[in-house]
């Protein structure tokens, strides 16, 4: 299959979708849906004036608009270079949103997976947010059984789906990071929340096994909120008895170093306020 958002048939992509987040959107499903994207001419310029074989040369005198090339950079060529983890539709499942029943039209969802890496992608078409549970696939061909059959969120994404099970992932374009507990996914899906003409591309699903507990109390910390980094949340919250501890040595010292400075002289209260401050600082990014 090829994916185009235009042809020299058709108005030009910009005329068609605009340059926002319509766009964005569309043109992040022509680059996630398996098969071969293609650029019409202009495209990722915004150029207005539709191309055909018959022209020779450009009749309007269009400049590239810097900020739409800027955010095609940004948004649209990572998924590019990202290519083979959307390409094939072996492992391609596409998905309805609902909550309550009631379907989202609106919302594209679909997960792939090659070579162990699993991606999920969510899209709202519609002007106004939509909302809904990505949980069971709409029905496909086995071809093995020679039936339809579904898919749950977990088994697309190629979870275990254990009682102790976490899975992290990153958010594109934001590149947030979130957790959510295995068992959760296959049981009851992801919920989605989309403003209009919203996209999400979700990848780098890690399974890990939480043999501490430290996974769940992070999970039940967060809330179901993105953080930069969940390795780094996590060795936030592994560290933070010790350096509670050492914040609270600090504040018991300050004020008798600051009462031995201040008869040294006001040069050495200086030198120790910023120490102290200093320590307070490491005393955030050190686990010792």
């Amino acid at each position: 299959y090829v994916n185009f958002m235009n042809n020299p048939d058709e108005e030009t992509a910009a005329a068609q979708f605009g340059t926002g987040d319509k766009y964005f959107g569309v043109c992040t499903l022509m680059c996630t849906l398996p098969g071969l994207p293609m650029f019409g001419h202009g495209q990722v310029e915004g150029f207005r004036e539709r191309y055909g074989m018959e022209y020779r040369r450009a009749r309007w005198e269009e400049a590239p608009d810097a900020g739409l090339v800027e955010r095609h950079r940004r948004e649209i060529f990572p998924l590019l270079h990202r290519r083979k983890q959307f390409a094939e539709a072996a492992e391609f499942l596409l998905y309805e949103a609902a909550d309550g029943g009631a379907v989202a039209d609106g919302i594209f969802a679909y997960s792939n997976r090659v070579d162990g890496q699993a991606s999920l992608v969510v899209y709202n078409n519609r002007y106004e947010a939509a909302a809904g549970w990505v949980y069971r696939s709409v029905p496909y061909l086995d071809k093995k059984a020679g039936a339809l059959r579904t898919r749950h969120l977990g088994e697309g994404l190629g979870l275990r789906g254990g009682h102790d099970d976490y899975v992290i992932f990153r958010e594109h374009p934001g590149g947030r990071e979130y957790l959510r507990r295995s068992r959760d996914l296959c049981e009851r899906g992801l919920f989605v929340d989309l403003s209009g003409y919203e996209y999400r591309v979700l990848l780098d699903f890690v399974e890990v096994a939480d043999r501490t507990g430290i996974y769940a109390a992070l999970a039940h910390r967060l809330g179901g909120g993105p953080v930069p980094s969940i390795a780094a949340a996590v060795e936030d919250l592994r560290t933070e008895p010790a350096r509670g501890a050492l914040e609270s040595l600090l504040e018991t010292c300050r004020p008798v170093l600051a009462g031995r400075a201040a008869a040294a002289g006001a040069e050495v209260e200086t030198a120790l306020g910023l120490f102290l401050d200093e320590a307070a600082l490491l005393g955030h990014q050190t686990d010792r």
